[in-house]
């Protein structure tokens, strides 16, 4: 048994294959699930903008102040490879979740190689690979065409890359500026990857043999494209400011450090109060590294120390947030630490003869893997069964798309982008962004408004409303399985009424 589980798990192409399967499995269902939110609207529109009409701006979004020329809400690595995409695929939804859905991929890949540089008998890299496969937050983000998917693989690669600096030792200089390239890469996806970059720089400072110069060359690689993206920005301060600066102010600002903990801790709980079986693999991963007698192999204290590091930093860097996927960044840690002790046990526990305890680790990591599957998967398979017609976006809002003419101006949701953008109209979302405050529409300009069905809005006075279009979810045990239906109300402005 203890031959062929090396045989299997050792394959490099194994993790490949992962990668590909997650792209696969997870893109089955990219046009109906899930449901069309805000967030990949906001994110993706300055790369639409930039085919369209070679501006870098989110137009969708230029009706708040300090938007109204260029984009800078979020750095720019995934408008600019949806722009790459939009070119050389079309417009669309399933082209806008593609990337991320195949960085995913490939993230999944990049865990099964950075695991396998540890322990290369493959059996934890396997276990790390499909934890992350269907982890329920990793999952949702790879498919709602977020930049954390690419911050990730772009992080592990660089994870991956330190561990190469420090076993190369002193002549390493050139690993290191490659991690900091990698790092870099992570920061234009999504700031969010800050921690985990800073818990690099330090992990490469504690464990280097000539920590200053590797530490530095790390920083160099880093600092690329970040100081070239500010270079850029600092041309139009107001908008930088405006845009990024008081977002990543509103994100970051908050409780004090206390409570910062304390609120993550609670998010951390609430997030895996579907997923139980975790703490029983996370009690064994404990139990691993208990057993393990010290001093532990240099792998593993790196490992244990830059995921604690990551933790931490993330923790005080926006733990006062209860949005966002923030979460995901240390938990894809945390799965190649708890793997390898895994392993560790596992194997053994062969060795040395007691089998059943090794059948027991290994079920308890399979029942963690189906438990995230049935979280993950469970969900869209009962949407796909009852609400496929509900969840089909071109046939909700095809009355819509048939009204519109080219040159129409829309004020409503940032859901209806893709409807809108397809029949050449203009829409400008009314979604507000924390902290600005929501826009009203102009009815000498917007001839159309779409709201939420029975949604109020301002200035109601100066439009009519004309139909309603979408429908709403069907409860599935008892759940609609989503919050934001395509169920709208379609009021026209009053100026426009005798010219159609």
């Amino acid at each position: 048994m203890l031959s062929y589980l090396k045989i299997w798990a050792a394959k490099s192409y194994f993790g490949l294959f992962l990668g590909i399967a997650f792209v696969a499995v997870h893109g089955l269902d990219i046009l109906t699930y899930p449901l069309v939110g805000f967030d990949e609207v906001f994110l993706n529109d300055a790369g639409w903008q930039l085919v369209a009409t070679g501006q870098f701006r989110a137009d969708v979004l230029s009706l708040s102040h300090g938007f109204e020329s260029h984009y800078f809400w979020q750095p720019p690595a995934l408008p600019l490879i949806a722009a790459f995409v939009y070119r050389l695929l079309g417009f669309g939804l399933w082209q806008t979740r593609l990337p991320s859905l195949l960085f995913g991929g490939l993230a999944v890949w990049a865990i099964f190689a950075l695991v396998r540089h540890f322990r290369p008998r493959g059996l934890a890299a396997s276990m790390a690979s499909l934890s992350l496969f269907f982890w329920p937050a990793f999952v949702l983000t790879a498919k709602t065409s977020r930049m954390d998917t690419g911050a990730i693989f772009a992080l592990l690669l660089a994870t991956l890359w330190i561990a190469r600096t420090l076993d190369r030792g002193e002549a390493a200089y050139k690993q290191a500026f490659i991690a900091g390239i990698f790092a870099s890469v992570a920061l234009m996806f999504h700031s969010a990857s800050g921690p985990w970059a800073l818990a690099l720089l330090i992990t490469l400072f504690l464990f280097s043999v000539r920590r200053i110069n590797a530490s530095v060359a790390y920083c160099c690689g880093a600092a690329c494209l970040v100081v070239l993206w500010l270079l850029y920005a600092i041309q139009f301060p107001l908008e930088f400011d405006a845009q990024y600066l008081t977002h990543l102010a509103a994100r970051t600002a908050g409780e004090g450090v206390f409570e910062r903990f304390l609120k993550q801790a609670k998010r951390y709980w609430t997030e895996l109060y579907r997923l139980p079986i975790f703490y029983i693999v996370l009690a064994l991963g404990i139990f691993g590294y208990s057993i393990t007698p010290f001093p532990r192999d240099r792998h593993e204290r790196i490992l244990i120390v830059l995921t604690g590091l990551t933790v931490i930093l993330t923790a005080f860097a926006t733990g006062s947030q209860n949005t966002g996927y923030y979460t995901t960044y240390p938990m894809t840690l945390a799965f190649c630490t708890i793997a390898i002790a895994l392993e560790d046990v596992i194997f053994r526990a062969l060795e040395e003869g007691r089998r059943w305890f090794a059948a027991a680790a290994g079920l308890c990591v399979g029942a963690m893997v189906l438990n995230s599957f049935f979280a993950s998967m469970g969900p869209r398979l009962l949407a796909y069964q009852f609400q496929g017609r509900e969840r089909d976006y071109a046939l909700q809002t095809s009355l819509l798309t048939a009204r519109l003419k080219p040159g129409d101006q829309i004020w409503g949701r940032a859901t209806l982008w893709f409807a809108a953008t397809d029949a050449g109209a203009r829409l400008q979302a009314f979604d507000p962004i924390p902290p600005h405050t929501a826009t009203r529409p102009d009815p000498h300009r917007h001839r159309y408004v779409v709201v939420r069905r029975g949604e109020p809005f301002p200035g109601t006075e100066s439009y009519e409303k004309l139909s309603e279009f979408g429908a709403d979810l069907p409860l599935v045990l008892g759940s609609p399985l989503s919050d934001r239906p395509y169920a709208f109300d379609l009021w026209q402005s009053k100026e426009f009424m005798t010219s159609r």
